[in-house]
């Protein structure tokens, strides 16, 4: 979609039309120097929606499980109180990559993304050195008597992998292997490597043009690759960098940041390959074991079967969709720690657990939060609009049994907060439907089809430009996700063809975060916060200006306009936009080109009609309360907002900017409204 003037279908008398009008036009310009133009913004829009984390788990013949380190004991005893410490080892691919990419990675996101998860997640130290284990030849592994070593039947792989890297001989235990028949048992070559010291966690690190990174819009990949035995910690994994699909652009890199980091946490621990071997608080499987201490085998998952202690499956038995009530099995994460912040966040003290995701397939469900429930969470199954890691992610990290978090690195999700039950448990067509039926606001979902001319909304926090993403889709949507029974404008008949542009959130529309893009690239983002994301001068009609102190606010009355004495500029790209503002003498202030407008109560219009860059900008603004954007700051200075009053005469209190246009004025009201009075009559 593109921003573009709002178009009709041209018929022969119509051409004949606008060629009269052009004309005229001419022929005003002749007289008076005239020219009224109204033209959109021309670029692509991109919702942050078109790639989908395809997290394919390790299959249990693709992990080596018994990585011996110290005794199980030992571990038990140790507190979770050591710092996680990644060790990262780079594969020659990365070495590879152009300059400007492989610095951004080296120097930017892997130390950025591994950072994160060293400061938010504790471990039981590793006192020894981690030596990994070899990779048997057709995974034949003997478990010996009074030896915590695994050994090879016959043979060991002659390189070991991780991912597409290859472990390094230095970092692996000595080759032991025994005959077909178990006996006569040793360790074969030079011995073991060095190993890998004062580390918690190895992460092997590619960087290749891998077949899954031809599938959709795949930046990287990971998951872990060895488990120590004691208590089943993954101990090392690997990640795999798409060079075609990362981009070196800033408005792009905390997207790649974050994505990286959501890789790293599926070796971690946030993956379906690993939820069989959760332990409790006291290192304890929440999971029964067989006698070869490993959790059941699911064949058609092809992962370790969990127990109810981890995911329960629940059924909504009144999930109201468009063809009525029906029924909607969900699973839930139901591990304590989970639970309690999952109910604090929503204020639900009935809920079970935390909903994870149901659509997308392997790679998708499963292993990441339900996109419909979490919306923005980063360890949702695709990235819409600044992703956070909330203190529900933090919580299951918890909930492994192999971590304590650090809660303070929690950030905060906004999305559902506090809208109870009905919201948690119930379908966005039933929260919608309520919401209507008491006019109120739909918040956090809309109902307005995103279309030419685009008109634009703020994010519930008012940190970004955001859009509804309500969309005709070319095919009738499964009757679980037809969520409407009426949109405005929109006949019963093609009802069934619309629904969000986010699958994985059960096509409920929402408002949403987006980016201009040319030829694929990005060229500025909607949040507010970033400078890298203001319009060029030319291009900056209602005077935004985006940067850490500035929010959204909502457009009042009609699109603005750019006027000169010679020619009047209106931009359908309208209805939001970014400012800064200021909490000053118990008023909100909206601060428009350096002018201020102060706020005197919620709804009301500030008109704004000033002089920039040669042009005036004419437009309006609608306040939001004091309340919502300054009753922090006033608290913290000891104030309070003002209440609300009538304001004040407007011509004593705003800027208004004269445009003198001299002995043109009058020519060019004149003309200009002979010239569009005519083509309102000749193409009605």
């Amino acid at each position: 979609m593109s921003f573009l003037a709002q178009q009709h279908p041209l018929h022969l008398s119509q051409t004949k039309v606008i060629a009269i009008l052009i004309s005229m036009m001419i022929l005003a310009m002749s007289v008076t120097n005239v020219f009224l133009l109204s033209f959109a913004q021309a670029a692509n829009l991109h919702s942050h929606s078109d790639s989908q984390c395809n997290h394919v788990h390790p299959k249990p013949n693709d992990v080596i499980h018994g990585v011996h380190l110290e005794p199980e004991h030992v571990m038990k005893r140790r507190s979770l109180d050591q710092r996680l410490r990644v060790k990262i080892y780079y594969d020659t691919s990365v070495y590879k990559l152009e300059e400007a990419m492989f610095e951004l990675i080296n120097n930017t996101v892997l130390p950025e993304a591994v950072s994160y998860w060293e400061r938010a997640l504790m471990v039981r130290k590793t006192e020894s050195v981690i030596r990994l284990s070899r990779k048997c030849r057709n995974n034949q592994v003997f478990l010996v008597p009074n030896d915590p070593h695994p050994y090879c039947m016959n043979a060991c792989e002659a390189a070991t992998m991780c991912g597409e890297v290859q472990v390094p001989e230095h970092h692996l235990e000595s080759c032991r292997v025994c005959d077909a028949q178990g006996k006569q048992c040793r360790s074969l070559g030079e011995g073991a490597g060095v190993g890998i010291k004062d580390a918690d966690f190895v992460f092997y690190v590619s960087a290749m043009d891998t077949e899954r990174c031809q599938k959709g819009m795949t930046v990287a990949y990971a998951a872990h690759c060895q488990q120590e035995v004691s208590l089943d910690r993954p101990i090392a994994g690997h990640a795999n960098l798409c060079p075609r699909s990362i981009s070196t652009k800033l408005p792009e890199l905390d997207v790649l940041i974050s994505t990286v980091k959501h890789e790293i946490l599926h070796a971690l621990g946030f993956s379906v390959s690993l939820f069989a071997f959760y332990r409790d608080s006291k290192g304890l499987p929440l999971t029964p074991r067989d006698e070869h201490g490993k959790p059941a085998l699911n064949e058609n998952l092809q992962a370790r079967q969990w127990s109810e202690r981890v995911i329960k499956r629940i059924v909504r038995p009144d999930w109201l969709v468009r063809e009525g009530r029906v029924r909607k099995e969900v699973h839930m994460m139901v591990t304590p720690r989970v639970v309690e912040e999952v109910r604090k966040h929503f204020n639900c003290s009935t809920l079970e657990g935390a909903e994870l995701e149901d659509q997308g397939g392997e790679g998708t469900a499963l292993t990441h939060w339900e996109k419909r429930a979490f919306e923005n969470e980063a360890m949702t199954g695709t990235h819409t609009q600044n992703p956070v890691y909330s203190r529900i992610t933090l919580a299951l990290m918890e909930d492994t049994g192999w971590y304590k978090a650090n809660m303070e690195m929690a950030q905060p999700l906004n999305w559902g907060r506090n809208l109870g039950c009905n919201f948690a448990q119930r379908s966005c067509m039933e929260w919608m439907e309520t919401k209507a039926d008491k006019e109120q606001h739909l918040h956090p979902y809309c109902n307005r089809v995103k279309r030419d001319p685009l008109e634009t909304e703020c994010s519930e926090d008012r940190n970004s430009v955001a859009l509804c993403n309500l969309v005709q889709h070319t095919y009738p949507l499964p009757d679980l996700y037809q969520n409407f029974e009426f949109i405005p404008h929109i006949s019963q008949t093609e009802i069934p063809y619309y629904g969000g542009s986010v699958a994985l959130a059960d096509f409920c529309p929402y408002i949403q975060e987006f980016t201009w893009r040319s030829d694929n690239i990005a060229i500025r983002g909607s949040n507010c916060l970033y400078e890298e994301n203001n319009p060029r001068p030319e291009r900056n009609f209602a005077l935004e200006l985006y940067g850490p102190k500035s929010k959204c606010f909502e457009h009042a009355g009609s699109m603005w306009e750019e006027r000169t004495c010679r020619q009047v500029r209106q931009w359908q790209h309208w209805g939001s936009g970014c400012y800064e503002y200021a909490c000053q003498n118990g008023r909100l202030n909206i601060i428009v080109d350096n002018r201020t407008f102060p706020c005197y109560y919620p709804g009301q219009e500030l008109r704004v009609r000033l002089l920039s860059q040669g042009w005036l900008h004419v437009g309006s603004l609608s306040c939001p309360s004091c309340t919502e954007l300054c009753q922090e700051t006033f608290l913290a200075a000891n104030s309070s907002c003002k209440l609300p009053m009538p304001d004040p005469r407007v011509g004593q209190i705003y800027p208004n900017d004269p445009l003198d246009c001299g002995s043109l004025r009058p020519v060019y009201s004149v003309a200009l409204s002979v010239i569009f009075f005519l083509a309102l009559q000749l193409l009605i």
